[in-house]
């Protein structure tokens, strides 16, 4: 490979200059050539910066280098761990610029790629911008990598300040905002009090993968490294992972921020099941709420923060954000020698499922994805409740219900993450037949029947607008039916009456046409009567002239 360089531009504040250039020089090492680190603008490369820069291979220089291969990024945004390395390897001759796209709706943090045969203008270019601007008038295409993501701020951004005093957290019956709680004091009946005080971190994140994705574990990685609220930790769990594929996924963990990683635990798993690796985190989780990011999908940078004030707000509860649904393809991509599959978008991230969430509506189908949802520990230390390791599909919806029907769920509308729904060569949905999808649903309604579901005010509002819905569309269909009744008995007297009108048409008929033959029979009598008359007439008027010749004969015979 060509030598490739890194231009960081972009303003930057003194104290996230170091981080930001370790930020970026932990991801330029993974990229195999010749590395130098280009800084534009009125900035100097701290001591530590360089020492860094050395120790990872690269030369810190002042100037671009002439035929390099050139990466662009913002000083102050982090890229995900290969995201130069896919830069690198996507950048070629006929793509001379690549461009890595950001967060849907972000176009603030962009890295991209200038090929060494670009024209001047491109590749002398001191931003991503100025090269993208340079490129669309030298008439040069700016394409876009699939499957990378940057996130802005990340592991550059400041430390957050110290979260405030600990909500309460344990019991379900013991936390004021829960179904469960509310019930109690309704009925007059007593309800504990949370006895469990153990500082813990808010949020335990866990992340299922089989090292199968790792180009889509880093996003999901940088995702968390990116988070405004930090109050969290981290369980990956590498399930059935291959040796080899073992080591690539903690190498990829060993490139967090070093905060991300003093909180990261990886817990190895064997046994088989989607929800046997859920169950063993759950084992080790130690945050007041748990979530599941797996290795394929995203979340914004506020995805913890927004949970974080969801728990302030209403503790104990389900938390819920809104989700956006991302079709994506599988892609092939080469980094540093190995195959990779990353995630290629079809089309634009859009709200894929409800903003708000139904108790009514989820007990017929699941309708939150895995990532939109915290689980109270409250549900899985005090009440028990687990993933069903009998489930090869919605395990998430079955132990939501079960969450749900004791601690209610509080929701925001703001979308805090990314599903990404793969193709048929990918993901879930492809790998189980429909069958056993079904077998799925109709074990978790079977479930369900057998449980108390607690429904607050507003969702038992919405069951009785369901229901008076349901009993107009219901006298509605009945008024139509009676009405199609009516038509139709209308019909077959119509149709009676048509019976009878035909039957005395078809006599009419048939009387006109024995009155026709009638009328032409007694025309033809007529004629033959006239016809004859003339010839009898003459006969008889022969008979008279002869009669008369024979007088006249006898009368002179005797004269």
């Amino acid at each position: 490979m060509t030598d490739v360089q890194l231009v960081l531009s972009g303003p930057v504040t003194p104290q996230r200059s170091d981080a930001a250039l370790l930020a970026w020089l932990q991801a330029l090492k993974r990229v195999r050539a010749e590395r130098h680190l280009v800084v534009t603008g009125a900035r100097d490369v701290s001591a530590a910066a360089r020492e860094a820069a050395v120790a990872a291979g690269v030369d810190v220089v002042a100037e671009l280098v002439p035929g390099a291969l050139t990466l662009h990024g913002r000083v102050d945004d982090l890229p995900s761990p290969r995201a130069l390395a896919v830069l690198a390897a996507g950048a070629s001759a006929d793509q001379p610029v690549t461009v890595v796209p950001t967060w849907p709706r972000d176009d603030a943090a962009r890295c991209g790629a200038v090929h060494p045969t670009a024209p001047d203008a491109v590749r002398r270019a001191d931003s991503l911008d100025a090269a993208l601007a340079a490129a669309a008038a030298e008439g040069v295409e700016a394409l876009h990598v699939p499957g990378t993501l940057v996130v802005p701020g990340g592991a550059t951004g400041a430390t957050p300040p110290p979260p405030g005093p600990q909500p309460p957290y344990g019991h379900p019956a013991a936390i004021p905002g829960t179904s469960l709680h509310r019930l109690l004091s309704q009925t007059g009946l007593g309800h504990p009090v949370p006895a469990d005080e153990t500082a813990r971190p808010f949020l335990t994140v866990i992340t299922r993968t089989q090292g199968t994705r790792l180009l889509c574990l880093e996003e999901a990685l940088t995702c968390l490294a990116a988070q405004t609220v930090r109050d969290l930790e981290l369980v990956v769990v590498a399930h059935r992972v291959a040796p080899d594929d073992l080591v690539a996924v903690r190498a990829s963990l060993a490139t967090l921020p070093d905060w991300l990683q003093e909180r990261t635990t990886v817990v190895e798993v064997e046994r088989a099941g989607r929800s046997a690796p859920l169950n063993d985190a759950l084992d080790v989780a130690r945050g007041r709420y748990v979530a599941v990011l797996d290795d394929d999908d995203l979340v914004t940078p506020t995805w913890v923060e927004t949970f974080a004030d969801l728990e302030r707000s209403a503790p104990g509860t389900v938390l819920r954000a809104a989700t956006l649904r991302q079709d994506v393809v599988r892609t092939q991509v080469t980094v540093a020698g190995r195959r990779e599959t990353a995630a290629g978008p079809v089309g634009q991230a859009h709200l894929g499922w409800p903003s708000e969430f139904s108790m009514v509506d989820h007990l017929v189908d699941n309708a939150t994805p895995f990532m939109a949802i915290a689980l109270p520990r409250g549900i899985v230390v005090d009440l028990g409740e687990r993933f069903d390791e009998d489930l090869d599909t919605t395990e998430d919806w079955d132990l939501l219900l079960r969450a749900a029907g004791v601690a209610g769920v509080t929701g925001s509308p703001e979308p805090t993450s990314v599903y990404r729904i793969w193709s048929a060569d990918e993901g879930s949905r492809s790998a189980h037949e429909a069958d056993t999808w079904q077998r799925g649903h109709e074990r978790v309604r079977h479930r369900l029947a057998d449980r108390v579901v607690l429904l607050d005010g507003a969702e038992a509002q919405r069951l009785v607008d369901a229901r008076v819905e349901l009993a107009a569309e219901v006298a509605e269909k009945h008024r139509i039916a009676a009405l199609n009744e009516q038509a139709a008995a209308d019909l077959r007297m119509v149709n009676e009456a048509v019976v009878a009108l035909r039957a005395e048409l078809a006599d009419a008929t048939v009387a006109r046409d024995e009155a026709r033959a009638r009328a032409r029979l007694a025309e033809r009598h007529v004629g033959e009567d006239q016809a004859t008359s003339p010839l009898q007439a003459h006969s008889q008027a022969g008979d008279d002239a002869g009669d008369t010749s024979t007088s006249r004969w006898t009368f002179r015979r005797r004269r």
